[in-house]
């Protein structure tokens, strides 16, 4: 309970010093978790090779995720330490509010909250000194009522509230507060994570001033962007500390705020998966061999069982937790050679593990960017198969990066959507017409936040099914892209390059011998028009379709994005803008 005296007498402004203490220490925690992984390991292990180096790495980013793991719990420190000191200023001014009413009056506000006067009515001669408490008068002497005993039990009863603010308040911070530990070596464990989560969960609950309803929903990224920027820091630091998944959703917020949201995200959601993981039962013997008089093998009945209560959900988590590993790959920088040493780090620009999963990594950021690529996958594409995603973009920018004559270039994959799988899914245009208005506004927030005084010069790339989503995008609503470019494109659900939205002549595309899918796809994905008796479907690589045919020098449906090939170059080329430089091919 606290007293009178106690929230009478509290500085709030030394928990808010707290508060800001720990607030610098989570910021030098990220800032050594980054230095860490983008300088000091990258150098490292860019510049020698060898099982010693390889072991020196891996304890650095061992070091890294404990950074991030501190940054992340000291971040909810500073903010219940904000959340508590708001509440109990709240609390004290209407304490010291009901203090100075009643004193204005010539009441006595006593130290243990009563409230007392002295009663010169004759009526009660041997007891003129009355108080009362907050919904708990004093006994009174004397039968006729007293005229200030109503007025004196509003104030005590104004103190009494005020009271009882700051103690559940107290009550309500302390609780979540004594959740928030770390352990004192340098590996953080799977079980600290998830237990950041319920941390975070422990926080929010208690800290009525970060609400979740005030966090944008439906919005256009130009009114995300505008919200963001009318929080203070503080607001901001307590969004992304209580709400990561929400900001690191939000279209048009800056590229560091969505990637510090969505890094924590993933690091929980990491933890949290592999510990569901290792809770499922052993995998049962599956084949049973066959007896004499039936040698035929069956499965066994432990294993249908076993497989109807577990089998999807191990699937789901194996892919989602493959996913996330190459992610966590990525700001290693594990896949470069070395020799590249200029690979920019990266940023977590949306991220879910949910159902396929969905996940936007940068290259680079494209808020500062002068170039910017978009890349969409097509069939197939998820979080379980993410890496080679990644890869392709990580091409792309070394061969952007070469063309860019020392301008900046971001490359950013964007699985932002439920592409479709396997091989009767594809048939269906419902997955690139559901997906293309979430690629509007992922591209109509890279627009919002782009930070420097020239727009940028903002390419959009598809491969495969990904075209038709790009197609379906352009269709639907305003693409808001400087470039198209369609790689092994079955069609784009319009039949000429002016009807997509771009600038006339900036529709690019490639298609590489011994890719079939364009030849297979047009039938599905292919504008139809009818030409006297007979129905034509036009795809980007028809002459009639009006794009730019780029020379290939890759075979197949996969090889666009080969290191050193001329199909790669042609599409950096297009990425920083050299149309002059783009080798041209048949079409």
């Amino acid at each position: 309970m606290v007293t009178f005296d106690q929230l009478r007498d509290l500085r709030p402004a030394e928990l808010e010093d707290a508060a800001d203490g720990w607030h610098r220490l989570s910021s030098a925690a990220g800032t050594a978790k980054g230095r860490v992984t983008d300088e000091i390991a990258t150098r490292l292990q860019l510049a020698v090779t060898g099982e010693g180096v390889d072991a020196a790495v891996e304890r650095l980013h061992d070091l890294a995720r404990s950074c991030h793991h501190a940054q992340v719990e000291t971040g909810l420190i500073r903010t219940a330490l904000n959340g508590l000191a708001g509440e109990l200023r709240s609390a004290q001014k209407k304490l010291a509010d009901a203090v100075a009413d009643a004193e204005a009056e010539q009441f006595t506000v006593k130290s243990d909250g009563s409230v007392h006067w002295v009663d010169k009515d004759p009526a009660a001669p041997l007891a003129p000194h009355q108080s009362v408490r907050g919904s708990r008068p004093s006994m009174v002497i004397g039968s006729d009522p007293d005229p200030k005993r109503a007025k004196a039990q509003e104030y005590a009863d104004r103190i009494g509230a005020a009271l009882s603010e700051a103690t559940e308040a107290d009550a309500r911070y302390a609780q979540a507060l004594g959740r928030l530990h770390a352990d004192s070596d340098l590996n953080v464990s799977d079980a600290e994570w998830v237990d950041a989560q319920r941390d975070m969960a422990a926080v929010r609950g208690a800290a009525d001033h970060v609400p979740a309803g005030d966090i944008p929903k439906g919005k256009s990224p130009k009114e995300n962007a505008d919200w963001w920027k009318g929080l203070s820091q503080d607001e901001q630091a307590d969004y992304i500390a209580l709400h990561p998944a929400s900001v690191g959703a939000l279209d048009g917020l800056p590229a560091t705020v969505r990637d510090e949201a969505n890094r924590a995200v993933l690091a929980e959601k990491r933890a949290d998966y592999q510990t569901q993981l290792n809770a499922i039962p052993p995998e049962p013997i599956k084949i049973q061999p066959g007896r004499v008089g039936s040698p035929i093998a069956t499965r066994t009945a432990e294993w249908i069982a076993w497989d109807k209560k577990w089998g999807d959900k191990r699937s789901q988590l194996e892919a989602s937790l493959k996913g996330m590993g190459d992610i966590q790959n990525r700001f290693a920088r594990k896949d470069l050679e070395p020799g590249e040493k200029r690979f920019p780090r990266a940023y977590l620009l949306a991220f879910s593990p949910e159902g396929r999963g969905r996940a936007v990594i940068a290259n680079g950021n494209p808020d500062t960017a002068d170039h910017t690529a978009v890349y969409v996958p097509g069939t197939d594409a998820g979080l379980g198969n993410f890496a080679h995603d990644i890869k392709r973009m990580t091409n792309l920018w070394l061969a952007a990066n070469s063309e860019a004559d020392g301008k900046s270039v971001s490359t950013i994959t964007w699985l932002g959507y439920d592409a479709p799988q396997g091989i009767k899914q594809p048939a269906s245009s419902e997955y690139a017409n559901n997906g293309a208005p979430h690629l509007n506004t992922f591209v109509d927030g890279i627009r919002a936040s782009h930070a420097t005084d020239s727009p940028g010069h903002l390419t959009v790339t598809g491969h495969s099914y990904g075209t038709t989503l790009v197609g379906s995008a352009a269709r639907q609503g305003d693409l808001h892209a400087d470039d198209i470019v369609t790689l092994g494109s079955p069609g784009v659900q319009v039949g000429r390059a002016t009807d997509l939205d771009v600038p006339k002549g900036h529709v690019w595309n490639e298609e590489a011998d011994g890719d079939k899918i364009p030849g297979l796809g047009r039938y599905v994905h292919g504008h139809r028009e009818q030409i006297l008796d007979t129905a034509v479907y036009i795809i980007p690589s028809d002459r009639v379709f009006g794009a730019h045919q780029m020379r290939t020098d890759t075979d197949g449906h996969s090889g666009y994005w080969d290191t050193d090939s001329g199909s790669l170059k042609n599409q950096a080329l297009v990425v920083v803008g050299k149309y002059g430089d783009v080798e041209k091919g048949s079409g």
